[in-house]
């Protein structure tokens, strides 16, 4: 990969290194409010349905308690037993003395209106009939949710099923629906229109209607269901204090990321790893200098000079980068790119004209290089020029201190010492 394009690489993962953790903490503050808004809408449905089953439960215990009752229907003993059933559990409004479903007496009246009650809407699996009636011997039209066996029926108020206080910091609305006929029974506020036939065709899921999310509850025991409710708004409240707490947790992660990418894109624009890069891509081109014989005036070869184009469009002599391959240990490797070079520029030009030559430079660093006379002989063998066509030129002396570091490293086939 070239420089340029890492460099770009690397730019685009410093941009992201900053937006992605700030937004991810944006994103983790909304999801966090979020998911407690949809838990504390549903704990609070929860203990809703535990209200009503608790309310269902009481209301089966009284009726039990009263069956067990031996005496005249509707004595004064009688009247006194419901009124006192009536009085023990908190969530029986009345208490209604039946034959063959027509009321006889109450814990209200001595005398009942002779209103037969109609057929249940629902029959709990223990044999509990279950209504939603407005009769009641007040004669107040009100909805009452009545539980009843073969002799007694119990008026619950539809109220004491949502009479829950939720534990959230914000507002949340509860009804009771009947579900034979979708009738409101009971309500903390108004319920939009519609919204319980959405409710209904997507059980287990919530519904959110102009700024306002639903959850519905089953209750088929009591044949109703219950349907929680709760604004938008608090939600919103709650994301902004989120994202106050997430929002600098982000910001800290993004810049110790930057400060991450950042030391690495400084190491990648050093001037070593920048000639690392135009070695390995060959952006190190060769130039030639025609050699003229003084004897003559006539030229007798070339001297191969390396060049490295910028992109600017400027040309780095050797002068500029040479110290730098001998300081970071690329004089092998850019030695070996100019010969390539060399070869494949002037080698087919070589081979027919035998009276020239090119004149290679060559670092004292490399000298003790086995990679360059292999690489040599490959190039001669493959094409076919005299060894003495190709003249190494050290740029500087030096003392050779071991055998391996003479200069007979560099015997070519055919070419002598």
């Amino acid at each position: 990969m070239r420089t340029r394009h890492l460099v770009g690489l690397i730019s685009g993962v410093l941009i992201l290194s900053v937006l992605l953790p700030v937004g991810l903490s944006i994103w983790l503050a909304h999801q966090q409010v979020e998911t407690s808004f949809i838990e504390e809408l549903n704990t609070y449905s929860s203990r809703v349905a535990i209200r009503a089953n608790k309310v269902a439960i009481q209301g089966k215990d009284a009726l039990q308690e009263l069956e067990r009752w031996q005496g005249a229907a509707c004595s004064e003993a009688h009247l006194m037993e419901m009124r006192r059933v009536s009085y023990s559990y908190r969530y029986i409004q009345e208490v209604v003395y039946i034959d063959n479903n027509v009321p006889q007496c109450s814990s209200l009246e001595h005398e009942s209106p002779p209103d037969t009650f109609p057929e249940p809407g629902k029959i709990s699996k223990d044999g509990y009939r279950v209504w939603l009636t407005s009769h009641n011997d007040l004669g107040i039209i009100r909805y009452m949710v009545a539980m009843g066996t073969a002799h007694y029926v119990v008026m619950i108020d539809p109220a004491s099923f949502i009479d829950v206080i939720p534990y959230s910091s914000w507002q949340i609305d509860a009804a009771i629906i009947g579900n034979a006929h979708n009738v409101v029974i009971t309500s903390s506020d108004e319920i939009a229109q519609g919204i319980i036939t959405r409710l209904q065709k997507t059980p287990g899921e919530h519904i959110e209607n102009n700024g306002i999310i639903y959850d519905i509850l089953p209750f088929p025991e009591m044949n109703i269901s219950i349907i929680t409710w709760a604004s938008t708004k608090m939600l919103q409240k709650g994301w902004h204090r989120q994202v106050f707490i997430w929002l600098p947790l982000g910001l800290v992660i993004g810049l110790l990321a930057a400060m991450f990418v950042l030391r690495i894109l400084r190491r990648i624009q050093s001037p070593h790893h920048r000639l690392q890069d135009a070695i390995e891509n060959r952006d190190i081109c060769v130039h030639y200098q025609p050699i003229v014989s003084l004897a003559n005036g006539k030229i007798v070869g070339a001297e191969a000079l390396a060049r490295w184009p910028q992109t600017d469009g400027s040309w780095l002599s050797p002068d500029s980068f040479i110290p730098l391959a001998q300081q970071t240990g690329l004089s092998e490797p850019l030695t070996l790119l100019i010969i390539r070079s060399v070869f494949e520029d002037m080698g087919d030009w070589l081979r027919q004209h035998p009276q020239q030559h090119i004149s290679i430079n060559l670092e004292s660093t490399v000298l003790t290089s086995e990679k360059i006379p292999q690489l040599l002989r490959e190039m001669i063998n493959h094409y076919q020029v005299n060894p003495r066509q190709i003249a190494l030129e050290l740029t500087e002396t030096r003392v050779c201190r071991s055998e391996n570091q003479r200069p007979d490293n560099f015997s070519l086939p055919g070419g002598g010492p």
